[in-house]
């Protein structure tokens, strides 16, 4: 006589995790609207479930949200704090939020647990390549591949490395953006990273691969110009300022302020010249570098 009744309640029961399969399903397609469709009702209904909180911060990734979703994935391991498939998603909404620390801090434990898991070591390699530890991410990248040779990720971090540091061309780049066009975007965080930190050749040359690749993509072509003008023979007397930025521009007028002093009482007929190159050198700081730009057409 109960059985109806127990029958009904096991429907219940397993409802949530049958809309979050079906909202994966949906997500794995990027059918986003359709997926929220179905999990904001059910979240309603069930605002604790693990399976559709994931899914509810998966949609919010893939559209970018890392912000909703790192809320939702901490509400989620309130729950579940070992959930593995949560704490992947966590690394990721982090890594490409550009919060390298935090990332690396969730991986760490990740691989410690599971040492075999190819796609973990990928996860990694992109973010210490992205750290430009072009090393170490290659280390990564043969480490996932000696657990899985076949391992797609890995491949496609090893051929980035190979890329970053010259070893690629045209074709190889073309590659990597058919396998996944994501790659495009990570080489161009490389390129910002280089350009911050004062590696402006090597960062010249990948973006404009990355232009031959896109050229019709306006952001990119100012940057490459951008890189140019940074990059330009001309400018290598201003290297200091723009590495270290005004630490630099004080140091130097420092610098000259102590050395006029110094000339003052040792050599006093050396003092103008000095003033009067020290003058010359901060008149060009200030009027070469945007007469270049604008030779160089950079918006």
């Amino acid at each position: 006589m109960n059985q109806p009744s127990d029958s009904h309640e096991l429907q219940r029961a397993d409802e949530p995790a049958l809309i979050a399969a079906q909202a994966s399903a949906l997500l794995d397609r990027r059918r986003i609207p359709q997926a929220r469709a179905l999990l904001g009702p059910a979240l309603q209904q069930h605002p604790d479930n693990v399976a559709l909180l994931f899914e509810s911060a998966r949609a919010d990734y893939l559209e970018d949200r890392n912000a909703q979703a790192r809320e939702t994935l901490g509400h989620l391991m309130q729950r579940a704090p070992g959930d593995v498939s949560a704490r992947w998603l966590l690394f990721l909404a982090e890594r490409d939020d550009g919060r390298l620390a935090e990332a690396e801090a969730l991986i760490l434990p990740l691989l410690r647990e599971n040492p075999q898991h190819a796609p973990f070591y990928a996860g990694y390699s992109i973010l210490m390549l992205r750290a430009l530890d072009i090393q170490k991410a290659r280390e990564l990248a043969l480490e996932g591949l000696r657990c899985h040779p076949d391992d797609e990720g890995c491949l496609q971090v090893r051929a980035l490395c190979d890329m970053v540091e010259g070893r690629g061309d045209h074709e190889a780049l073309a590659r990597l953006v058919a396998r996944d066009p994501s790659n495009v975007y990570t080489l161009r965080l490389v390129v910002v990273a280089m350009a911050q930190r004062g590696q402006l050749s090597a960062a010249h040359r990948l973006a404009q691969e990355l232009l031959r690749m896109q050229p019709d993509d306006r952001q990119l072509l100012n940057q490459v110009n951008e890189l140019r003008v940074n990059n330009h023979w001309s400018l290598l007397p201003l290297w200091p300022m723009r590495r270290w930025g005004w630490g630099a521009s004080v140091a130097i007028w420092l610098g000259a302020v102590g050395l006029m002093q110094g000339l003052r009482n040792t050599v006093p007929a050396a003092v103008p010249w000095v003033a009067g190159f020290f003058l010359v050198y901060v008149v060009y700081s200030w009027v070469w570098p945007p007469l270049l730009r604008r030779w160089f057409k950079v918006d």
